[in-house]
């Protein structure tokens, strides 16, 4: 059964290209294109695809409200953030609302098919090589069965600041203090071999830990 992915984005010329490249691929199969947020949320409701690849900078609704709807909205379309944007806060700000990929628009076609492969097949936190460096953490991790259980607290506090919670709304949800939390985050570093908030949530999000 092919991937059925739907393309958005409001440049026709971005969106034409696209669409060549993949149907070239005897795996994927492009259902349909929207233009626009709200566009895109009708036809993502009617068609149903696997792949969302979705642009985020655009006019009215932006990628990110497109994608906090449709993730919030119980579908089961998979993001894929595909933008000319290869910072920060673009990227943390797709994954904060419901993305699970983020590439960028000068990738080489296979990373592109590649993307799509895998974020059809439920992987999480799906993000190139070149992302990868900007972020400062590595594409691809190693595998789960060699991570320690997390506790119940540390799902937690893994979930809301993939979320993009900051440390007091996490204190004030969880109902601990500020002590508590930073005992928590080194556990959960030491428990998934990194340094950095940053690389504990792309870990976590790559090996379906929250």
């Amino acid at each position: 059964m092919k991937i059925k992915v739907l393309l958005v984005d409001d440049h026709e010329n971005v969106r034409r290209g696209l669409r060549k490249m993949l149907n070239h691929s005897p795996k994927v199969e492009v259902v349909g294109e929207a233009s626009d947020g709200l566009q895109a949320i009708k036809l993502a409701e009617e068609l149903q695809p696997d792949v969302l690849l979705l642009d985020v900078e655009m006019p009215g609704m932006n990628g990110y409200e497109v994608a906090k709807h449709i993730s919030e909205s119980g579908m089961q379309s998979n993001i894929l953030a595909l933008s000319g944007h290869n910072e920060k806060r673009y990227i943390l700000g797709m994954f904060a609302n419901g993305a699970v990929g983020y590439i960028t628009k000068d990738e080489a076609p296979d990373q592109l098919l590649k993307a799509v492969s895998e974020v059809a097949a439920g992987k999480r936190g799906w993000i190139s090589s070149k992302v990868a460096k900007t972020l400062g953490v590595p594409a691809n991790p190693v595998g789960q069965d060699t991570i320690p259980a997390l506790s119940r607290l540390e799902k937690q506090v893994l979930e809301y600041a993939t979320h993009g919670k900051s440390d007091n709304e996490i204190i004030g949800l969880l109902n601990i203090d500020s002590d508590q939390l930073k005992q928590v985050t080194e556990v959960i570093n030491m428990k998934l071999g990194v340094k950095t908030r940053l690389e504990a949530i792309f870990r976590a999000m790559q090996e379906d830990l929250v």
